[in-house]
């Protein structure tokens, strides 16, 4: 049996910081060069070459933490007189926005997979597959949060470009149909947050008006949904006509080989 050593210790650590077979460099390097094809090996199976996901998305929150400490603005900005839970979010995420974005990440799970459904590539992945791509959105998020501590922070302007680049490799839509369905992605999951805050403002405080707040929640609930469902509705009627027309070409190729085949048979015959 072979001992602990020293060197037994470095490999361990090593293995936590990604530095073992599946590197985490190299994960992350993919990541940035051509994410939507990497995370579709990763729903798909092939794994053998990506670092864990989950224990990569961890490792990059400790190392942000540490960056954030070292070379990042810790001033937080309070909202003076006003305890509501939104107020606090606010106060927050102003103060820490790449967590903010982290947290954001959650709202885009159910947008993601409701207009992304049929897409032509990766068509109906599941809900578990939607959330391990949200993982590793998340770690783009604390990338670019990494970065933005170095170069400022109008280097947020670059996540809206991270989904469009990944979600364009990851779901094969055209320049356009990946436009307008991350657009209504990215909008969905904002007020999907924003309707979160007021639901749990609501329950937590005592609102000088209940009708302006039930107001509140159904225009973020109608704002939030209604897009989201019309989206998937045109992507399904999309899709429907994708299949048929693949169909149709299906069958007029199967018709040409048919008529080929007979005709070769004729001359055989003849000759």
């Amino acid at each position: 049996m072979k001992k602990v050593s020293w060197k037994s210790v470095l490999q361990s650590t090593a293995e936590v910081w990604g530095m073992g077979n599946r590197s985490l460099l190299y994960s992350l390097w993919q990541l940035i060069w051509r994410p939507g094809y990497f995370i579709s090996d990763y729903i798909n199976g092939k794994r053998q070459v990506s670092f864990p996901p989950v224990k990569m998305l961890v490792v990059m929150g400790v190392l942000s933490v540490l960056i954030d400490k070292l070379f990042g603005s810790n001033e937080v900005k309070a909202f003076q007189g006003n305890t509501s839970l939104s107020a606090q979010f606010f106060a927050w995420l102003e103060s820490s926005p790449g967590w903010g974005w982290l947290v954001m990440t959650c709202f885009f799970i159910i947008p993601t997979w409701c207009l992304f459904h049929y897409a032509p590539r990766n068509t109906k992945h599941t809900l578990p597959q939607v959330f391990f791509i949200t993982v590793f959105m998340a770690i783009q998020v604390l990338i670019v949060d990494d970065l933005a501590d170095f170069f400022g922070d109008y280097f947020y302007i670059m996540l809206p470009l991270f989904f469009f680049y990944a979600y364009k490799q990851l779901f094969g839509y055209d320049y356009w149909g990946n436009f307008w369905r991350v657009a209504v992605t990215l909008v969905s999951g904002f007020l999907l947050a924003a309707l979160a805050l007021a639901i749990v403002d609501l329950l937590t405080i005592t609102p000088k008006s209940y009708a302006d707040e039930f107001k509140a929640i159904l225009d973020l609930t109608f704002c939030s949904v209604v897009p989201v469902l019309v989206g998937m509705f045109i992507s399904k009627k999309t899709y429907e006509l994708r299949e048929k027309k693949k169909q149709s070409v299906f069958q007029f190729l199967k018709m040409k080989f048919q008529a080929f085949k007979q005709r070769k048979k004729q001359n055989n015959h003849e000759e």
